[in-house]
């Protein structure tokens, strides 16, 4: 597993764990080299899931941009208990509501 841009203690986490799920963009046959890459070896990853799109609403770099609307409006939802409980059944919960890798 190859991954990189801001990867925070991602690493550490995971050679911490007893077991590690991991969700990528996207599952290829060869890894080509990036330099500041972070590569982990297979015996570290319990399992891997193919989730495009699935950091939404941050960004997976060379993938997707960062929802700025979304940090801007996440603000006054994540305040109120009401708005937040709106929320959290459109999108998250509620019959179709986005998921990741769905277009957004």
């Amino acid at each position: 597993m190859q991954f990189w841009g801001i990867t925070g203690v991602q690493k550490e986490a995971v050679l911490a764990a007893r077991r590690s799920v991991v969700t990528v963009e996207e599952i290829v046959d060869e890894l080509d080299p990036r330099p500041g890459a972070v590569v982990l070896p297979a015996w570290t990853v319990s399992f891997v899931a193919a989730v495009p799109g699935g950091a939404h609403p941050s960004y997976a770099l060379g993938y997707s941009a960062r929802d700025n609307d979304f940090y801007v409006a996440w603000d006054a939802i994540s305040r109120d208990r009401e708005a937040f409980t709106a929320w959290l059944e459109r999108e998250v919960l509620g019959p179709g509501a986005r998921r990741a890798g769905a277009a957004q």
